[in-house]
């Protein structure tokens, strides 16, 4: 299935993705660099109620990762760190739902769309969301936000208002709000939820979860749910 833009250009696309994001307002991103069991990682963040995750690429054992999360009811998964168009079609295959790139690649952008899956370009200029909405990109990765500003963000979004901006790179728990009133359709949150570390024990887990909680209530969703197990 592939995703084109929609016939009504200010419609955006019903997806997953859309549907999550604009309900939780949170997305997960889980990058260890040193690897480790990332189940605990999966089920903490799900039992605070978080349910986009993006997993990088560049964590030892991601897809395998990514493989898990996808078939977990209730989880909206996604690869970050995608640069190249063979890993668009290898998270294609493990059932993933959306690709995040550091930066903007029309080639990568065009295959996660042939492919049916939704694709975040890092963006950080307006040039660079033109190119990517003309070919059809809806959701647009502004980084890193931390070296920018929720004001850069507000800005941006005067000649862009209809564009779904996930400001990542750099934002605590407590910022999540104040980039919300900014702008962004959600925002992405890396160590300060996830942590630099695969959780390796129960309280570790514990803690996530928590995390995950006050993300939610820090953006306004209602959390402590979870995903289905």
């Amino acid at each position: 299935m592939t995703l084109s833009p929609p016939t009504d250009p200010g419609a955006p696309r019903a997806s997953a993705l859309r549907d999550a994001l604009g309900h939780d307002r949170v997305m997960a991103i889980i990058r260890y660099r040193d690897g480790g069991d990332i189940t605990g990682a999966i089920e903490g963040l799900a039992r605070g109620g978080v349910r986009v995750l993006e997993i990088t690429v560049d964590t030892p054992g991601a897809w395998a990762a990514i493989e898990q999360a996808a078939a977990r009811p209730g989880l909206v998964v996604g690869a970050g760190t995608v640069t190249e168009v063979h890993q668009v079609e290898r998270l294609a295959a493990l059932g993933g739902r959306f690709i995040v790139s550091p930066g903007f690649d029309a080639a990568v952008v065009t295959a996660a769309l042939e492919h049916g899956l939704e694709a975040l370009p890092g963006i950080a200029t307006g040039t660079e969301v033109l190119a990517a909405r003309r070919i059809g990109a809806e959701f647009f990765k502004l980084f890193p936000a931390g070296a920018l500003s929720p004001q850069y963000l507000t800005q941006l979004r005067g000649p862009f208002g209809r564009e779904s901006f996930v400001p990542t790179g750099g934002i605590g728990i407590d910022q999540v709000d104040t980039w919300l009133r900014a702008g962004a359709f959600a925002v992405a949150l890396g160590s300060e939820l996830a942590g630099r570390a695969a959780p390796a024990h129960p309280d570790e887990v514990d803690a996530l979860a928590d995390r995950a909680r006050s993300a939610l209530r820090r953006a306004g969703a209602p959390s402590g749910q979870g995903a289905a197990a």
